[in-house]
């Protein structure tokens, strides 16, 4: 990430950084110019982006991962953010809604909500399968 000057300004030969806001209703995603405020681009995604935030491992370090649940069913899905698309999915047989994905320490396995299906949804992400379910109790 670029550090502003004691101007409030990037040094010329460093880029601001962009800020990609995924807009659930239109589906789409929109890249805002830190340096601007200004709305460089919008892109269609075709998926419905949740709940990611700095409190969530979703960045396996080339892809972002969250979720979806489109007809109510839950799978795990990979954003290329150079590219802004999907570019992996990971059905995982749960019924949602979901409310988190997480990344484990190694990157490898996301653990999936499934709060329709009361369970927690272990994902080997290199397989594209889920290992496990792990019951919880109504609704997690």
């Amino acid at each position: 990430m670029a550090t502003p000057s004691a101007g409030g300004k990037t040094p010329s030969s460093e880029k601001a950084p962009w800020v990609y806001v995924f807009n659930t209703g239109s589906q789409d995603v929109s890249i805002i110019d830190t340096a601007t405020n200004k709305v460089l681009s919008t892109r269609p995604l075709g998926a419905v982006v949740r709940w990611l935030s700095n409190e969530q491992r979703y960045w396996d370090g080339s892809l972002i991962w969250t979720y979806d649940f489109p007809n109510n069913k839950l799978k795990a899905i990979a954003i290329d953010p150079k590219e802004i698309k999907v570019v992996r999915t990971i059905d995982t047989g749960s019924v949602g809604p979901g409310h988190s994905l997480m990344l484990l320490p190694d990157k490898q396995t996301a653990v999936l909500n499934a709060a329709g299906s009361n369970v927690i949804d272990v994902i080997d992400l290199k397989a594209g399968q889920v290992t496990d379910k792990i019951e919880t109790g109504k609704f997690p």
